[in-house]
């Protein structure tokens, strides 16, 4: 990440932005004759406070889990997609929540097929794990760790701001999800191959400043 990138995201900080905002207290009581000599340093003071007390309140939900097991019952998947949606909800927009939570209905429509069938549908059960250990919390977990006011004013990829792009990374979730769906329901092996094969090769990269 660029030196200018790490800069513009401590400008859009909750801790920068608390501490410039507590800061105005300086001047202000300089204004109002409460304060006189040391000003500075008491807005200084002021910043500092503010800083850390933006810092302090990151919400606790901002991180998410990206372990990886390979052995999880289809229960504990269902849970897993659950928790996720849960946790990300305070985040997201109307429509990325829209996305995410028709994500969860195909998670809860596959699960009980895969889990109960032969190889045939190896790749689908695959997909469906990957994009629920994987893809998804890694992809929420960057979102999460930007400052929200850098999600939705600097454009990061192609003019778009990271709120633009992960709708976008949703409602493609979203879509391929169904296809996975329908290529369940009519055993078409060699199509939950290619979403699969789709599916990695537009998640492999999670982080939205580094598109």
């Amino acid at each position: 990440m660029s030196a200018l990138r790490r800069l513009q995201l401590f400008f859009y900080s909750n801790g920068n932005l608390a501490g410039l905002a507590l800061a105005l207290c300086g001047p202000a009581l300089l204004f109002a004759g409460a304060i006189g000599t040391g000003w500075g340093w008491i807005t200084a003071g002021f910043y500092l406070v503010g800083l850390l007390a933006g810092w302090a309140l990151k919400p606790s939900g901002a991180s998410f889990e990206r372990a990886l097991q390979q052995h999880w019952s289809a229960a504990e998947i269902e849970q897993r997609i659950d928790t996720l949606v849960e946790q990300a909800r305070p985040l997201l927009s109307a429509e990325m929540q829209r996305h995410l939570e028709n994500v969860r209905g195909a998670v809860h429509e596959l699960m009980p097929t895969l889990a109960n069938v032969d190889t045939a549908f190896d790749e689908g059960l695959f997909t469906v794990r990957e994009t629920v250990l994987n893809y998804l919390p890694a992809t929420l977990s960057h979102y999460a760790a930007l400052p929200p006011v850098f999600r939705v004013t600097q454009a990061v990829h192609e003019g778009k701001t990271p709120k633009q792009l992960l709708t976008e990374q949703l409602a493609l979730l979203d879509a391929q999800m169904q296809q996975v769906v329908i290529n369940v329901a009519t055993s078409d092996a060699q199509a939950l191959l290619a979403n699969g094969r789709f599916l990695k090769r537009r998640f492999l990269q999670p982080d939205f400043l580094a598109s």
